[in-house]
C-alpha cells in the first residue's frame, strides 16, 4: 500500500473497516434463504461453524455485539435480577438504558483495576445488601475481554477459569462480550474456544478486528440460544436475506484471524512513536492488542480539541476519557501509515509546546 502526504489515517474505531474485494465476491455469490423462515444455508452454516468454533451447543447470528449482548442478558435472566459486572464495561457505558428498558436488571457494579475483574471481586457480591425472595439477586455475571474502556486489556483465562468457579459458586451464569476476543486470542495464544469454555455464553463481534461489513455471533447452550432467538425476533432482529452477510463473516473469520497480529504490532509502533514525545502518553499493555489510549493533557488542549486538531493533519482519533484520545489500529492502517500518522501527531504536540511557551 503506497500513502500520499495528504492521506487520511483513520484510528477512528476498527469498525471503520471496509470488506476487501475478496470478500465482497464471497458475499455475492452465497446461496441465500430467508433466515426468518429458518431457510438460508449460509446463516446456519455460519452459526454451525462459530458453535465448533467456540465450543458450544449452539449458535445465533445477529446484527451487533449490542443486540448479542442484550439477547444473552435477556436469556439468562427475568426481571428484578442482578447483574454482575465492572462499571466499565461495554453494557454499563453503552447499554444502560437498553439493559434497564429491555432486560429490567439491576446492575451491581465492580471497580476493578483496568476493567479486569477478579474471582476476589465477587467476595461480597451476596454481602453489604439484602437478600432473599424480596430482593434482587445476582444471576448474571458479565465479563468482557479484551476491555475497549482501558485500552484492550486482556482478562487472562487464568483468571477466567477462577470466576467461573466462583460463579458457579454463587449461582451465577457468566456472559463474555468478547467482541474483541480474536484479539485476545492472538495476543495470547489462548483459542477463543478455551476462553468461551469459561463461561456459558459468548458473543464475538465480525465487524471490528476481523474486517467484515455486519454482524456478530452469541453461542452458548442449545436452550439458551433458543430462548435468544425468540427475543431477537421480540426485538425486531430477525432479517431475511441475511446470507450475504453471514458470508462476510464466514469469509471474514478464515481468512482475516492471522492478520490480527499485524494490528497488534502497529499499535505498540504507534504507542513507542508518541512515546518519544514527552507531551503525550500511550497506555500501553502486556499482551498489547489493537487499542492505544494517548494521554493528551500536556498538550494543553482538551480531547474533543485534540482530535479536531489532528483531523486537520489527516488523522481521525476518538475523543475518549478526560484527558485522552484512542487510536484503534485495524485494516485500514498499515505500518507506513502508523509512521506518517505518528509523525502529524508528534508534529502537532510540538506545535501546541510552541505556543504555550
Amino acid at each position: 500500500m503506497r500513502h500520499s502526504s495528504s492521506e487520511i489515517v483513520d484510528f477512528r474505531a476498527d469498525t471503520m473497516t471496509k470488506p476487501t474485494e475478496a470478500m465482497l465476491r464471497h458475499m455475492m455469490s452465497a446461496d441465500v434463504g430467508d433466515d426468518c423462515w429458518g431457510t438460508d444455508p449460509t446463516t446456519k452454516a455460519l452459526e454451525e461453524y462459530c458453535a465448533d468454533l467456540l465450543g458450544k451447543e449452539a449458535a445465533l447470528f445477529t446484527s451487533s455485539g449490542t443486540l448479542s449482548n442484550q439477547l444473552a442478558l435477556r436469556a439468562h435472566t427475568v426481571p428484578g435480577d442482578e447483574v454482575v459486572l465492572d462499571s466499565s464495561t461495554h453494557f454499563v457505558v453503552y447499554e444502560g438504558a437498553q439493559s434497564a428498558d429491555l432486560g429490567h436488571v439491576v446492575f451491581n457494579l465492580l471497580n476493578a483495576e483496568n476493567g479486569l475483574v477478579t474471582a476476589r471481586h465477587l467476595d461480597d457480591v451476596f454481602g453489604g445488601r439484602a437478600r432473599g425472595p424480596a430482593y434482587a439477586m445476582p444471576k448474571l455475571l458479565c465479563l468482557e475481554n479484551t476491555v475497549n474502556w482501558h485500552g484492550g486489556c486482556v482478562l487472562p483465562i487464568e483468571e477466567m477459569r477462577r470466576l467461573r468457579a466462583k460463579s458457579t459458586a454463587l449461582g451465577m451464569a457468566t456472559h463474555l462480550d468478547g467482541a474483541r476476543l480474536p484479539n485476545a486470542s492472538v495476543a495470547t495464544g489462548v483459542s477463543m474456544a478455551e476462553y468461551a469454555a469459561t463461561v456459558d455464553t459468548v458473543s464475538v463481534c465480525f465487524s471490528k478486528a476481523l474486517g467484515a461489513p455486519f454482524g456478530s455471533i452469541l453461542a452458548g447452550p442449545a436452550d439458551v440460544i433458543k430462548k435468544a432467538k425468540r427475543y431477537r425476533k421480540w426485538y425486531g432482529g430477525d432479517l431475511h436475506q441475511n446470507g450475504y452477510l453471514a458470508a462476510a463473516a464466514h469469509y471474514a473469520l478464515d481468512h482475516h484471524m492471522d492478520r490480527i497480529a499485524e494490528d497488534h504490532e502497529n499499535a505498540a509502533l504507534l504507542a513507542k512513536l508518541l512515546a518519544e514525545n514527552p507531551l503525550l502518553k500511550p497506555q500501553v499493555h502486556d499482551p498489547m492488542t489493537n487499542i492505544v489510549v494517548v494521554d493528551v493533557s500536556a498538550t494543553g488542549l482538551g480531547p474533543e480539541e485534540f482530535c479536531a486538531e489532528a483531523a486537520k493533519v489527516g488523522v481521525l482519533l476518538g475523543d475518549w476519557k478526560p484527558g485522552t484520545v484512542r487510536a484503534v489500529l485495524s485494516m485500514c492502517a498499515d505500518e507506513q501509515g502508523v509512521r506518517i500518522a505518528a509523525d502529524r501527531l508528534n508534529l502537532l504536540a510540538d506545535r501546541c509546546r510552541k505556543a504555550a511557551a
